[in-house]
């Protein structure tokens, strides 16, 4: 937290970055997100387990609201936010290194909230990304606790 968010609390002074910036910061995040998201789809198809269902659905209903943020955010920008129609789900069918790759894509997205949050977003789109950033520790500790 830097001087000017302690002083300022809730509000904000400065420059922030502009709406192009935005579009081009957050759309691989979206990306990284929908790839995610068919990831665990596929081990949602290939779980036996109830248990371990209910934590890909828990996982899975954050994910997708996560991603949904995120769109309000390049729309909002002016932008058209990544949709996932150039991905095929098959190539997510992985097998026995699903919960490899989900941990690795997790990993991936971790590191990408990492370094926006020393950009100077706007506050909404900090408020946003301050969320999915919480959103995605829990889904990562579900992950390492499977």
């Amino acid at each position: 937290m830097g001087i000017k968010e302690l002083i300022l609390q809730k509000g904000w002074a400065g420059r922030t970055i502009d709406r192009a910036e935005t579009i081009d910061r957050i759309n691989p995040m979206i990306q990284t997100m929908t790839e995610l998201m068919h990831l665990y789809l596929a081990a949602k198809d290939d779980s036996e387990s109830a248990d371990l269902g209910q934590h890909i659905d828990a996982s899975l209903r954050t994910l997708r609201m996560d991603i949904g943020k995120m769109c309000e955010i390049i729309f909002s920008c002016g932008g058209v936010a990544y949709s996932g129609v150039d991905l095929d789900t098959d190539d997510f069918r992985l097998g026995n290194g699903l919960s490899q790759a989900i941990e690795a894509k997790e990993r991936e997205l971790e590191q990408a909230l990492e370094v926006q949050s020393g950009i100077e977003h706007q506050m909404r789109t900090r408020a946003i990304l301050l969320n999915v950033e919480t959103n995605q520790k829990t889904r990562m500790n579900a992950v390492r606790g499977i």
